[in-house]
């Protein structure tokens, strides 16, 4: 009888385990939607956990409370544990190479797709593409100013299931899940019901044919943008890759830089403000209005510059990718300095001779970067009064930090008033020379503010002002290629041997000189249709001929050589200004 009154509690747990563990042993009911962790595989199991209890042995109970230790419940307790590190079945070498092949494949579909719809670099968010198990994905991060429920719209519009009643919307399964930490949404396509009813293994077919889930998953303890990320089996079909371009050109720098700026009223005022004072002192303001998006290419872009393509790319790494990515700029510096201080450029000198491109190429900088570009001629800050030169710049440097999406400082001609110190250099230079060098070394790290300056005599600058360009970029006279591509813009009609030609005839002439050969020429040959001294064309049209470009082209020569041998014999006359 006391056996039997030890064995008895033992026998009533075990019957309570073997009840308790049969109530969640049935495998766990998926529901149709496609789930993801946050950089984590997909799982793609029926049940986690599960366990059979259908062989309860009523031994080990006999046993335990013949000893008196509950050995049942440690035996059951480690076996979800042991169930769940079960490896899983290693991917073939294979398979891996294969789902790499399709994820390059997927990058260059999507860049390509990109530049078709006119997209320039850095008007999008920076996005990556990456293979998790047998999914490709590809992912980037949403802008602050970005609204994630406009984005969430585009993609239903893009993706989503027509309905028939409702042929105006679009349908898609939407699901949520907010643990405190972080809260991560996900989108897929219903699965089409057949005869009026759904199969419950349905869901597997979902998850293993390809369909594709957006996740969208942001952190609640971190400062950390949000995510969004496309991930499928295979590639992408063109019509999702045309909605993930358009998820992108939503979610771009360019668009949320207009909707912030139309979104705060107060800092609208501001700016406002910073513009009309810069404007009423002189500065002009290039790229301040928002870009035409109905014609992008009305405005100066590369290709309006012919050649120059080392000079190009040289702006881009220094320049403009620092001003629309400055995040990336910021972290690399993060890394890799014991303290931290921006490696993003301050100021950037364009050197050469005159009408090689160098006003031009900065504003093509302010026109892709979405900042204005503040041209500030010599006149504007020069003054006969004393102190005024220097605190009319110091007020451009003010006024153009106070300007939200910051600037671009262009100063043309700087060896005017920042020529090299000495004993014979006039007191008002040396306190110009003074203020830009104090602006240069006291931006503030997160402003977007960089100086811009232009000269064709370098070896007048001073070399405190040349210590303190970030970057150095020269341009030269352009060469033969260069000259015919130029000439190229402004004589089309003309054939390519004809272009080639011409183009060795202006042998060291600048790009502008190279245009004002051909406004002369032009306006030569209207005068000449005007007095009827050359017949039109059968379509009522004359253009000029290739003789009259090349007769332009050495009259323009005359005239460079009288200006150079002008100035050979003025080398050494005082300083073109003069201050009272």
């Amino acid at each position: 009888m006391a056996l039997i009154r030890r064995l008895a509690p033992a026998i009533q747990a075990c019957r309570t385990i073997a009840f308790r563990k049969t109530l969640t042993s049935s495998p766990l009911h998926l529901s149709n939607y496609c789930t993801f962790k946050h950089n984590s595989y997909p799982y793609h199991g029926k049940s986690w956990g599960s366990t059979n209890f259908n062989g309860v042995n009523i031994l080990p109970a006999m046993l335990a409370g013949l000893l008196g230790i509950s050995l049942v419940e440690v035996a059951y307790a480690d076996a979800p544990e042991a169930e769940g590190k079960t490896p899983l079945p290693p991917e073939s070498p294979s398979t891996h190479v294969d789902m790499e092949a399709i994820a390059k494949k997927e990058r260059v579909r999507l860049e390509n797709l990109l530049k078709t719809k006119g997209m320039q670099y850095g008007s999008y968010p920076r996005f990556t593409v990456a293979v998790k198990g047998q999914k490709v994905t590809i992912k980037f991060q949403i802008p602050p100013t970005c609204e994630i429920a406009l984005l969430i719209s585009n993609i239903v519009a893009h993706l989503g299931v027509k309905v028939e009643e409702r042929a105006t919307g679009s349908d898609m399964n939407l699901r949520a899940w907010d643990s405190g930490v972080a809260w991560q949404l996900t989108l897929n396509r219903p699965v089409m019901q057949k005869d009026g009813f759904k199969d419950n293994s349905s869901s597997d077919a979902n998850i293993n044919d390809g369909d594709l889930c957006i996740l969208m998953f942001r952190s609640l303890i971190s400062s950390d943008k949000p995510e969004m990320e496309f991930i499928k089996q295979g590639s992408f079909t063109a019509e999702e890759l045309v909605a993930i371009v358009s998820v992108l050109k939503l979610a771009g720098v360019e668009h949320n830089r207009i909707l912030d700026r139309r979104g705060d009223t107060a800092r609208n005022l501001s700016m406002d403000k910073s513009v009309a004072s810069l404007e009423g002192m002189g500065v002009k303001i290039y790229g301040f209005k928002e870009p035409n998006l109905e014609y992008p290419k009305s405005e100066i872009s590369w290709e309006n510059i012919a050649g120059y393509n080392q000079q190009k790319r040289d702006i881009e790494d220094t320049i403009l990718l620092a001003l629309q990515s400055p995040e990336v700029y910021d972290e690399i510096a993060r890394g890799t300095r014991c303290k931290f201080e921006t490696n993003r450029p301050r100021a950037v000198l364009f050197e050469g001779p005159p009408g090689t491109g160098k006003t031009s190429c900065a504003r093509v900088i302010a026109n892709q970067a979405g900042t204005p570009l503040l041209y500030v001629p010599l006149e504007v800050i020069m003054s006969k009064y004393f102190g005024e030169s220097e605190r009319l710049l110091g007020k451009v440097f003010t006024l153009a930090n106070e300007i939200p999406n910051g600037a671009i400082i262009f100063l043309d001609e700087v060896d005017s008033f920042a020529t090299t110190r000495d004993s014979e250099t006039h007191e008002a230079t040396r306190r110009i020379l003074s203020v830009i060098l104090r602006q240069i070394d006291g931006f503030e790290q997160d402003k977007k503010v960089v100086v811009i300056a232009a000269t064709n005599r370098k070896q007048d600058l001073d070399p405190a002002l040349l210590s303190r360009f970030d970057s150095m970029i020269t341009f030269g006279l352009p060469d033969q290629q260069t000259r015919q591509e130029i000439a190229a813009q402004y004589a089309k009609h003309l054939a390519k041997s004809e272009l080639a030609e011409f183009a060795a005839a202006a042998e060291e002439m600048s790009g502008r000189d190279i245009r004002d050969v051909c406004q002369q020429a032009e306006r030569r040959w209207a005068s000449k249709v005007i007095r009827g001294q050359v017949q039109k064309d059968e379509d009522g049209a004359s253009l000029p001929p290739l003789q009259e470009y090349m007769e332009s082209t050495s009259e323009r020569r005359k005239v460079l050589l009288a200006a150079s041998a002008t100035q050979k014999h003025d080398h050494n006359s005082p300083p073109k200004y003069d201050f009272l």
